[in-house]
């Protein structure tokens, strides 16, 4: 056996294997960035608690302004965890894979065009995004079945359009883009919700309101790229 051939095995034996390493990154983030957000919830909700009963205990010693300015500070440390902070960590969460799996479709294609001496690459291809050209590139260069890779490649393709409305639209939905928001909310059941906003026009906010979304993305990258194998496509 070749240098090459030996090569070329062993990158296709442990092709899942070094990227489930490099997902496990993300997996041991978002449960460490997960847990302080969750630990800082629960924290405060005990020294609410706490304060009320001492106030309960002896009601003359605290006034009611005194009262309402600790409720209100309270009130505004949680709705800044719960609606800003994790808001944007999960955001960034989705975006950052996002890249990850446009990185790494580029260079699994990239790197069969390479082993088989391809007459043309994703550069050679037209496409409105890097995601298209490289499903161009799959079924055209490697004969692969898009149907084959489902329910995986719907998924990706759905995600495509989440974390293009993150970045391009700051996680907004106008209320006459009809077929977005259509799009979006037949994806969203148990991964977010669109809360709508009604001000001098109407609009909706993506609230990622389900922190498993981020492990059920891992899972269904992990699951693309296993299809593709079949195909002798991986990195």
């Amino acid at each position: 056996m070749s240098r090459i051939n030996a090569l070329s095995n062993f990158r296709k034996d442990n092709n899942i294997f070094f990227l489930d390493l490099e997902l496990q990154t993300f997996r041991n983030y978002a449960k460490f960035v997960e847990d302080h957000f969750d630990s800082s919830l629960t924290n405060h909700e005990k020294e609410y608690t706490e304060i009320m009963k001492k106030i309960e205990a002896e009601p003359k010693k605290y006034a009611d302004e005194y009262l309402n300015r600790l409720q209100d500070t309270l009130v505004e440390k949680v709705i800044e965890i719960d609606r800003d902070f994790v808001q944007s960590f999960r955001a960034s969460m989705i975006t950052q894979l996002f890249s990850l799996i446009e990185r790494t479709i580029q260079d699994v294609c990239n790197s069969y065009c390479l082993m088989h001496n391809k007459e043309f690459g994703l550069d050679d291809l037209r496409g409105n995004s890097e995601f298209e050209k490289a499903k161009l590139f799959l079924t055209r260069a490697a004969k692969v079945d898009i149907k084959e890779l489902e329910p995986h490649w719907s998924y990706i393709n759905n995600l495509r359009r989440v974390r293009n409305c993150i970045v391009h639209n700051n996680s907004t939905v106008f209320g006459d883009e009809i077929r977005k928001y259509n799009t979006l909310k037949s994806f969203s059941k148990g991964r977010y919700i669109l809360l709508e906003k009604d001000r001098d026009i109407v609009y909706y906010n993506l609230i990622f309101d389900n922190k498993n979304f981020i492990n059920e993305i891992i899972e269904n990258i992990l699951g693309l790229f296993e299809k593709l194998e079949k195909y002798n496509v991986y990195l």
